[in-house]
């Protein structure tokens, strides 16, 4: 009797195989074949699941967003809703493997975007739908009190993003994430705390 293989779960671990060599050896090690031997599968196996490298980077992308959402989902959620914006915020930090691999991914995934209309146009739908999600978050905040409501919520939430991304690409080079880490936090209750 045939092995019944589960086509969603396997494209994930082809996924997560790429993320390990991104994360290990950089966007340039990516190949089919790199990623099959990573993956323990053969290269047609990969291209059965991904009919182009392009299609497999777009699904890992994909699996990075679902990565930071399942953090997100275990953080404490009570209390002072600036606070819990810090705590996401360093969930999208490259502190660890995973979630190097995930910054990664998406840098190589926007510098490509640079010079492909259709990347573009899925990068900046990713960024649009973030940007409104943290909008209304800052919106939310701001009826409560725990964050300066002097500003529009989507002007905040352009410019906190701007600064997450600015802090996580840091943070791949850098010799003192910690530290990084403590002026990311300074940078965004300088930004948001309420003005008297």
């Amino acid at each position: 009797m045939p092995k019944i293989v589960d086509r969603a779960e396997r494209r994930r671990e082809i996924a997560g195989a790429l993320l390990r060599i991104v994360a290990r050896e950089g966007v340039e090690a990516v190949s089919v074949r790199s990623v099959a031997m990573e993956a323990g599968v053969s290269a047609g196996a990969v291209q059965k699941y991904f009919s182009t490298k392009e299609d497999l980077f777009r699904f890992a992308l994909d699996m990075t967003s679902e990565f930071l959402e399942q953090r997100w989902n275990t953080l404490d959620q009570s209390g002072n809703l600036l606070d819990l914006l810090l705590r996401l915020l360093i969930e999208a930090m490259p502190l660890d493997e995973q979630r190097r691999a995930e910054v990664i991914v998406i840098n190589a995934f926007t510098a490509r975007a640079a010079v492909r209309p259709s990347w573009a146009e899925f990068i900046r739908t990713g960024y649009d739908e973030l940007a409104e999600m943290m909008a209304q978050y800052l919106s939310k905040a701001q009826s409560a009190g725990h964050v300066r409501d002097d500003l529009a919520a989507s002007d905040l939430a352009d410019a906190v993003l701007a600064l997450s991304d600015g802090f996580a690409n840091r943070m791949l080079t850098s010799a003192d994430p910690a530290a990084l880490l403590a002026s990311l936090e300074a940078s965004v209750r300088t930004l948001l705390t309420p003005r008297i």
